[in-house]
């Protein structure tokens, strides 16, 4: 999980901006996006990986990727917005490797690679109605697995089933209690 170890303090060469992912969800039902930017300002190619709170309710396109020596690159963050979430405890996280041999992304982020630093961006949700692109017509799609993923937040013990009812009130299933001890 995410939380196990302390993360790396904030890569010194690449800035990942605004500090702050604000979701503006006045459309409720209908997907929003916000943009972020990856600056690499260091000497070497840097390659970064986007982690969410919530795989369900969240996507990041792309989700990993290489940033060229003192380039930039916009990385769009969705959120599904079928239900507003009052919680403040997500965020999504820019891991980065600084890398110049690797192929792919998945050849730097490997299960014992160790970040040369991660940053956080906590995520606000907003009821503004997000403002329409000037061309009207051209709005970005979400991508489709996103409104087909469960709106719950699931409880890391549950089986994750999108036909489970809601409990009243909207709130997830309770997790199964613990089995007793034999």
């Amino acid at each position: 999980s995410m939380a196990a170890t302390p993360a790396p303090p904030p890569p010194k060469d690449v800035d990942v901006t605004p500090d702050i992912v604000s979701f503006s969800c006045g459309n409720a039902g209908k997907s929003t996006y916000f943009d972020i930017k990856i600056t690499n300002k260091a000497a070497k190619r840097c390659c970064f990986k986007i982690r969410c709170t919530s795989a369900n309710v969240f996507r990041v396109q792309p989700p990993t990727g290489f940033v060229p020596a003192g380039g930039n690159l916009t990385v769009r963050l969705w959120f599904q917005n079928r239900r507003f979430i009052e919680s403040a405890k997500h965020y999504f996280a820019a891991h980065i490797i600084f890398n110049d041999d690797a192929k792919l992304p998945a050849d730097v982020f490997t299960k014992t690679s160790k970040a040369d630093g991660v940053k956080r961006l906590p995520v606000v949700f907003t009821k503004n109605v997000p403002t329409a692109s000037a061309g009207g017509g051209d709005e970005p799609q979400a991508p489709k697995s996103l409104m087909a993923a469960p709106s719950i937040m699931p409880s890391a013990m549950a089986p994750v089933s999108s036909a489970a009812p809601l409990a009243a009130g909207g709130a997830p299933p309770a997790p199964p209690a613990a089995a007793a001890p034999a």
